[in-house]
């Protein structure tokens, strides 16, 4: 398994992680109804990452990478990448509480870095699509 390869399934599996430590650390974002209705997970898994990402990676981190200067790196991470995570992060200002918006971040850097490392929006549209799904997965079994 190449380097890439191993870097994504890290990405992959992380998600459960990272989703059950939100929810012991921060508690439930949202209220959701149960039972989910299939809108609302069409929504959250499908629509929401693709339209996010879109706009995030596809067009504000594709347009801040064309700036040579912001595609060196800090720690592995890409400045094009840290500026569009943390404009990410505050946008959901919105719609989570203060605690859940700070978690939010790391999900956001892992998808600006395959971004950023290939200039593909598959790869975050699917990360999101898998964090997205976790979560409502965690929210459910509480």
């Amino acid at each position: 398994m190449n380097y890439n390869n191993k870097l994504l399934w890290a990405a992959i599996l992380v998600a459960p992680a990272i989703t059950l430590t939100f929810w012991l650390l921060a508690g439930t974002p949202y209220e959701l109804p149960l039972p989910t209705k299939t809108r609302t997970l069409l929504l959250v898994i499908l629509l929401v990452p693709l339209c996010e990402e879109i706009v995030f990676r596809g067009l504000l981190q594709n347009e801040l990478a064309s700036y040579e200067r912001l595609r060196q790196t800090v720690l592995g991470l890409s400045w094009d990448n840290l500026i569009t995570s943390t404009l990410f992060t505050l946008v959901h200002v919105l719609y989570f509480s203060s605690a859940w918006v700070v978690l939010i971040q790391i999900p956001a850097l892992i998808t600006g870095f395959f971004y950023s490392r290939h200039r593909r929006l598959i790869y975050p549209i699917l990360l999101h699509a898998w964090y997205n799904t976790n979560g409502l997965v965690a929210y459910s079994l509480l």
